[in-house]
C-alpha cells in the first residue's frame, strides 16, 4: 500500500512518520490543513513544498524544541526541518542503528543538544560529546560470547561494521543474538548457514524478512550437511526460496560441494532424464543465441542514435599513460561479471557531449568530471540521496558498477565549501577505478596530472589536487555544512594532514574544495583526493 509523509505537531514537539493512511485521513493529503494535529503529504509534493510545509507548521507551533522520528525514507527532511526550527531534541524512536552517514547528518546541526537513539557506534558517540551533544542509548541486550565468537568479534562496534554472519552452530539464545544483532549492525549482506533445521532456517529468514530496509542473502552449505538435510527437504527449501524471492527483500541461496554432485545428483538421473536435458539445454542455448543477437543488434542502433543526438564539446582532456600499473581490486559483489575498461567505454561514451544534451539522456545529470592521465571522464549526476546511483548508471539501469555521482547534500550548480563526488573503485578501471594513480608519485610529477576539470550548467572549472589518502572507514572528509571560517580551516587541516604527499597549493576559508570519493580495497579502507578551485578559472566562470 502507498505511505505518506505524516507531520503531527503538538506541545512544542513534531513527530515525522512515513506510513500507510485511513480513509478519513487521505481527503487531508496535501491539502496543507491539519486534521488532528497532523499534516499528510506525499513524497513528491512534500519534496517540491518543503518550505512551504514549515512555514504551515511554524503558524502552529511558533517553537519545536523536539523532533521524533518515527519511520522514513531519508534523513534529508527531518534534518531540513532541524535546521529550519532549531530543534535542540532528537528521538530516533525506532529499534534500529543508522548509517554513519546519517549520524554525521546530526552532527553538522549545531542547535541540537540531546540525541535518543537505540544504538550508536563509541567513535559516533565521542564526537557527539566532543560538540556537546548528551547521547542516550537504549538498554541493549547483551549479545553471547558465543556468537561474538562464531563472528570473530570483540564487542558491539565490531558487530556494527559486519558485512557478513556466519551461523557455524546452533545454540540457546541464537536467535535472540541475531535479533539483537541486526539491530546494531548497519552493514550486513549475507547470512551463511552451516547447520540445519527447518525450525532456525525459517526463524532466519524471517528475521530478514522484516527487516525491510536490507536486502541480505542466505547461503546455505550443502558441504557442512553431515545429515543430508538439504536432499531430504530440498523441495521445502525449493519453495522457500521462491517466496523468498517474490514476497520478500532476501534471497536464498545454496552452495553445493562438489563431491554432492558427484555422489547424488547424477546418481539420481535415468538416461532418459540426461536425454530429455540434453535436448533442452540445445533449446535453450539456441533461443539464447538469437535472443543475444536480437540484443546486442538493438543495443548497437540504440547507441548510434544516442550518439547522434548528442552534441557539444566537454572541456578538458583526458591523457593515457600505458606505463602505470595499479593494483586490481576483487569486488564483493555477488553479481559481478568482468568487463575491461575498453568495453565499460563503448557502452558509456559520453566525451563530446554536452551538458545540455546528457540531460536530454538523464536530467539527473549536473555535470561532467575529467581527471587528467586516468580513465575518469563521465557525466556526473545527482539523486535525493546517496545509495540510488550505487548500482545504477546514467541510464538508470541496475549495473553493479553504478555511475559517477554529487553527494545529494551540495546544490548543484551552485558550490559549496566541500562539493562531493563519489563513485565505485572498480577492477576493471571504470568510475573511480584509476583514482589510485593519484598517489604515485611518478604520476603527480606531471603538472597537467593535478589539473581536474568539471563542467556545469554554469561553466566549466579547474581545480588543483593538493591531497590524497587511503583512511580507514570515516566520513569526516564528507562534510558539508560548516559553522563558522573557523570550522572550514579545521576541515583544512584535517584533509591536508593526512596526505600522503606535501603539497604548496594554498588553501583558504574562502575557497571551493572538490573531493572524489572511493572505495580503496579490503578493511573498509577509503581513498579521497581534494582538489581546490584555481582563482583565475573562478573569476573566468564569473
Amino acid at each position: 500500500m502507498k505511505e505518506y509523509i505524516v507531520l503531527t505537531c503538538s506541545n512544542n514537539t513534531i513527530v515525522f512518520n512515513y506510513r500507510t493512511i485511513s480513509n478519513e485521513e487521505s481527503v487531508f493529503v496535501n491539502k496543507n490543513g491539519f486534521y488532528k494535529d497532523s499534516l499528510y503529504y506525499e513524497l513528491k509534493y512534500y519534496k517540491r513544498h518543503e518550505k512551504k510545509i514549515n512555514e504551515i507548521i511554524k503558524t502552529k507551533e511558533q517553537t519545536i524544541s523536539t523532533i521524533k522520528i518515527v519511520r522514513l525514507v531519508t534523513f534529508k527532511y527531518p534534518v531540513a526541518l532541524i535546521r529550519y526550527f532549531e530543534i535542540e531534541n532528537v528521538v530516533l524512536d525506532f529499534l534500529s542503528t543508522l548509517d554513519i552517514q546519517d549520524y554525521n547528518l546530526f552532527l553538522e546541526c549545531p542547535s541540537i543538544k540531546n540525541i535518543d537513539c537505540y544504538y550508536m557506534p563509541s567513535g559516533v558517540k565521542a564526537a557527539f560529546i566532543q560538540r556537546e551533544v548528551s547521547v542516550n542509548t537504549s538498554s541493549l541486550r547483551e549479545i553471547s560470547k558465543e556468537f561474538l565468537s562464531q563472528q570473530d568479534a570483540f564487542d558491539n562496534d565490531t558487530l556494527y561494521y559486519k558485512k557478513i554472519v556466519k551461523v557455524k552452530e546452533d545454540y540457546p539464545g541464537l536467535i535472540d543474538d541475531l535479533k539483537e544483532f541486526l539491530k546494531i549492525n548497519y552493514n550486513l549482506k549475507a547470512i551463511h548457514v552451516y547447520t540445519y533445521s527447518k525450525e532456525l532456517i525459517e526463524q532466519i529468514v524471517d528475521l530478514v524478512k522484516n527487516d525491510e530496509s536490507r536486502n541480505v542473502v542466505v547461503f546455505l552449505h550443502q558441504g557442512y550437511d553431515k545429515g543430508n538435510f538439504i536432499v531430504n527437504n530440498f523441495d521445502w527449501l525449493k519453495n522457500l526460496s521462491n517466496k523468498c524471492k517474490e514476497d520478500y527483500t532476501c534471497e536464498f541461496r545454496i552452495v553445493y560441494a562438489n563431491q554432492f554432485f558427484k555422489n547424488n545428483i547424477f546418481k539420481q538421473l535415468t538416461f532418459n532424464n540426461l536425454k530429455l536435458i540434453s535436448i533442452l539445454c540445445v533449446y535453450v542455448c539456441v533461443v539464447s543465441l538469437i535472443l543475444v543477437k536480437a540484443y546486442d543488434y538493438i543495443e548497437e542502433i540504440s547507441v548510434e542514435q544516442l550518439r547522434s543526438q548528442l552534441a557539444g564539446n566537454i572541456s578538458g582532456t583526458v591523457e593515457e599513460n600505458n606505463n602505470y600499473d595499479y593494483t586490481v581490486e576483487l569486488t564483493d559483489d555477488p553479481d559481478y561479471v568482468e568487463e575491461t575498461i575498453e568495453e565499460v567505454k563503448s557502452q558509456y561514451d559520453f566525451s563530446n557531449s554536452s551538458i545540455k544534451a546528457l540531460k536530454k539522456v538523464n536530467k539527473e545529470v549536473k555535470g561532467y568530471l575529467i581527471v587528467n592521465n586516468t580513465e575518469i571522464s563521465y557525466p556526473v549526476v545527482q539523486h535525493s540521496d546517496n545509495n540510488y546511483y550505487l548500482k545504477r548508471d546514467i541510464f538508470k539501469k541496475k549495473r553493479y558498477i553504478g555511475w559517477i555521482f554529487f553527494d545529494y547534500r551540495n546544490k548543484i550548480p551552485k558550490f559549496d565549501f566541500n562539493n562531493i563526488i563519489y563513485g565505485h573503485n572498480m577492477p576493471n578501471g571504470s568510475m573511480f577505478g584509476t583514482l589510485k594513480k593519484v598517489l604515485n608519485s611518478s604520476w603527480r610529477k606531471k603538472e597537467g596530472n593535478m589539473i581536474i576539470t568539471l563542467q556545469t550548467e554554469k561553466g566549466t572549472y579547474k581545480f588543483k589536487i593538493f591531497s590524497a589518502y587511503k583512511v580507514d572507514y570515516t566520513t569526516d572528509y564528507l562534510k558539508v555544512n560548516f559553522t563558522s571560517s573557523e570550522d572550514k580551516e579545521e576541515f583544512i587541516k584535517l584533509i591536508r594532514g593526512r596526505s600522503s604527499f606535501k603539497s604548496n597549493v594554498e588553501v583558504t576559508s574562502n575557497d571551493t574544495i572538490l573531493t572524489l570519493s572511493t572505495c580503496a580495497g579490503g578493511n573498509n579502507k577509503r581513498l579521497a583526493v581534494h582538489a581546490v578551485l584555481m582563482k583565475d578559472e573562478e573569476k573566468k566562470s564569473e
